[in-house]
C-alpha cells in the first residue's frame, strides 16, 4: 500500500549529513517531548465546560480553533481524551466524530513527521542494528502493525515510532484512520449523552469498542497467521 519508492531496509539516509546537525534536530524533538510532558505535570487537564467556554470565546471561529488545538494535542503526549469527548458535546455526535476522526489523523499524520524527520538520524546513530533488524521485521506488515495497535497504544506514541521506523506514509495513515475511528466515535457519543443523554448514544459507543475488539482480534490473527507461514516461504526459497 506504499506511495514511497522502494529501498532497501535499513539504508542509512543520514551518512552525509553532519552529526551537528542531527545532534540538532534530535535535540529538538526532544525538547518539544519534554514540553509536553512538563505541561502534563504542571497543569490539570481542561475539563469540558471550560473547553466550551474557551471554543464559544472565540465565536464563529470557534469550530476552527477546537479543530485546530485538537490537531496539535493529537502530534503530543498531551491525552487527546477530553478533546474527543468535547467535540462530541460542543457539536453533536456526528460532526463531533468527524471532527475528531480528522483532527486526530492529521494530529498521527504530524507527529509522524516530526519523529522522522527530526529523530530518525539521531536514531540511526545511537542504534542503527537494532532499527535496521526492527524495519526488516515490519516489510510488508507496517498497515497490519499500525492497526493492531492503535487501539491500544497511546496515539502519539504510535506516530513517532511509525515515524523513526519508517513504516510507509500511506500504510500508517490508512490504519491509523480505520484503527482510530471506533475510539473517536464512541468519545464523541460520550460527549454528546452528556450534554444530551439518549440511547442511542450508547448504543453508539457499546458498538464501537465492539469493532475495536472485532477489528483487533482479527487483525492480530492474520498477523501471526503472516507470522506462521513467513518460515515457510523462507525454507523454500532456500531450498532453490
Amino acid at each position: 500500500m506504499s506511495t514511497e519508492p522502494a529501498r532497501e531496509p535499513g539504508s542509512r539516509e543520514s551518512g552525509t549529513r553532519p552529526a551537528w546537525v542531527t545532534a540538532l534536530k534530535g535535540g529538538a524533538l526532544l525538547l518539544l517531548l519534554a514540553v509536553a510532558v512538563w505541561y502534563l505535570i504542571r497543569h490539570e487537564l481542561p475539563t469540558v465546560e471550560q473547553v466550551r467556554v474557551f471554543v464559544e470565546g472565540f465565536g464563529a471561529w470557534g469550530p476552527l480553533v477546537f479543530a485546530a488545538v485538537f490537531v496539535l494535542v493529537a502530534a503530543t503526549p498531551v491525552p487527546v481524551t477530553i478533546m474527543a469527548v468535547s467535540g462530541g458535546f460542543l457539536f453533536g455526535m456526528a460532526q463531533g466524530s468527524m471532527v475528531g476522526v480528522v483532527a486526530t489523523t492529521a494530529g498521527a499524520w504530524l507527529g509522524y513527521w516530526l519523529a522522522r524527520f527530526l529523530g530518525r538520524d539521531a536514531l540511526y546513530r545511537l542504534a542503527g542494528n537494532r532499527v535496521e533488524l526492527v524495519e526488516r521485521k515490519l516489510v510488508g506488515k507496517g498497515f497490519l502493525t499500525v492497526l493492531v495497535l492503535r487501539p491500544v497504544v497511546p496515539n502519539w506514541t504510535l506516530s513517532y515510532g511509525a515515524g523513526l521506523v519508517r513504516i510507509p506514509q500511506r500504510d500508517y495513515l490508512v490504519a491509523t484512520l480505520l484503527g482510530g475511528m471506533p475510539g473517536q466515535v464512541s468519545f464523541a457519543a460520550v460527549g454528546a449523552f452528556t450534554s444530551r443523554p439518549s440511547w442511542p448514544a450508547l448504543a453508539v459507543v457499546a458498538a464501537s469498542w465492539a469493532v475495536v475488539v472485532v477489528v483487533g482480534v482479527l487483525a492480530w490473527r492474520r498477523s501471526r497467521r503472516d507470522s506462521q507461514h513467513a518460515p515457510e516461504a523462507d525454507g523454500v526459497g532456500t531450498a532453490e
